[in-house]
């Protein structure tokens, strides 16, 4: 069961989601520090990357991996990885932990950011497309 992250302190965890002059790509799914991240879609891992500047004192420690399944690349933010570059993964394999925000967001709900992007560029929500995968949400 899959919880989303709501509205905090901090603003909404939904799809679309106003981030000022932008909008929220993915969705904010609910964690625990240290908890373990499983991949929602199997796919090659084919990026490993900074959501910040890897130099910034108190943000430059969040990392993220990149998962291509066919022609969609599935993003998963917030997490200390566990996984490499050209590794194949399967769906519900562990690809790493949630990394903790509380730090650098006080009154944020604990979280990993997942969005899926297409070739074009464009995000599509992640909900519709995990349920039709079969995935359940908690309301």
């Amino acid at each position: 069961m899959i919880k989303l992250r709501g509205t905090d302190c901090h603003g909404s965890g939904a799809f679309g989601a106003s981030r000022g002059m932008r909008t929220h790509n993915g969705v904010d799914i609910v964690t625990h520090t240290n908890e373990v991240v499983t991949a929602y879609e199997g796919g090659t891992v084919t990026k490993l990357g900074y959501p910040y500047n890897p130099n910034d004192d108190e943000k430059g420690g969040f990392r993220y991996v990149e998962i291509t399944c066919g022609d969609n690349r599935h993003r998963y933010f917030y997490v200390g990885l566990l996984v490499e570059l050209g590794d194949d993964i399967e769906r519900g394999q562990t690809i790493g932990w949630s990394q903790g925000m509380e730090h650098v967001y006080p009154g944020i709900t604990q979280h990993v950011h997942y969005e899926i992007k297409q070739p074009d560029g464009s995000f599509v929500d992640p909900v519709e497309y995990l349920k039709d995968l079969g995935y359940e949400f908690e309301v």
